[in-house]
Formats: C-alpha cells, structure tokens, sequence
C-alpha cells in the first residue's frame, strides 16, 4: 500500500544562517531570505527548516542595512528530491559592502575577514609605534 501524505511528496531545506563573530552589529537586525521570489520570514540568526517542493529551487538571504540597504547578498540554486533534506549554510561578510556566502555547511567563508585582521594588525603597530617613539622622546 503507497501512502499519500504531504510528507512523502515534500522536501526540506535547513538553512543556518550565522555571521562572524566580531561582527557584532548584526545582531542589531535579523537576516531575510527570499525562496523562489517569494520572501520567507526569519526569525533571526540560527537554524531555519524550510518545507519545499521536490525539485529545483532558489534561495536568496542577506542583511538589511543602512548602506549597502541588502548587506551580504547571497544566493544559490538547488536541486532536491521527494522526501529529502539538504543542508546549507549563510555566512554573512565581515565587510557589509561584501557578498555573503551561501552553500554547503562548513565550506562557506566570511568575506573581508582576513583584510579586516590585517588592518587591525596593522592600526596596533602603528599605535604602540607611536606611544613608543612618544615615550623615548619624553
């Protein structure tokens, strides 16, 4: 006997949307994603179930903000079968003019994060070079 229930006849989509750790302001906001056109609540940052229909589907996800007004834009076209789940992860840039990242867990990279270490790095330098150089001329 072949049972006809919804579930067998759908599909999901986990989606875990994150950001960077030192990217705190992104707390301030919630993500929004967008599935085939259509926008899809969030209720923030964290692992969403998304129930679709068998076959092929596009997810887009970024940030509202003031300046880029869609932060971290992202999108992937998917295919999923009858009765499967797939995984995939949003990872929101360090740098808000930067593409998300938007793909298979664990694969997916802050965009501008090793640039903003970098100038971080070298911003210290310069300050404990300063507060040398106005230590010995004192």
């Amino acid at each position: 006997m072949v049972e006809s229930s919804s579930a067998f006849r759908q599909a999901t989509v986990d989606i875990t949307l994150s950001h960077p750790a030192a990217t705190f302001l992104y707390r301030a906001t919630k993500p929004r994603m967008r599935l085939d056109g259509v926008e899809i609540p969030a209720r923030g940052w964290g692992i969403h179930r998304l129930p679709v229909t068998p076959g092929r589907h596009r997810l887009e996800v970024w940030v509202p903000y003031v300046l880029p007004r869609k932060a971290g834009r992202a999108s992937h076209e998917f295919l999923v079968g009858e009765g499967k789940k797939l995984e995939l992860e949003y990872l929101a840039p360090t740098v808000t003019f930067a593409r998300g990242s938007l793909g298979a867990p664990g694969e997916q990279k802050s965009v501008g994060h090793s640039t903003v270490m970098v100038l971080n790095i070298v911003a210290a330098v310069v300050v404990l070079v300063m507060c040398a150089v106005l230590a010995f001329t004192s």
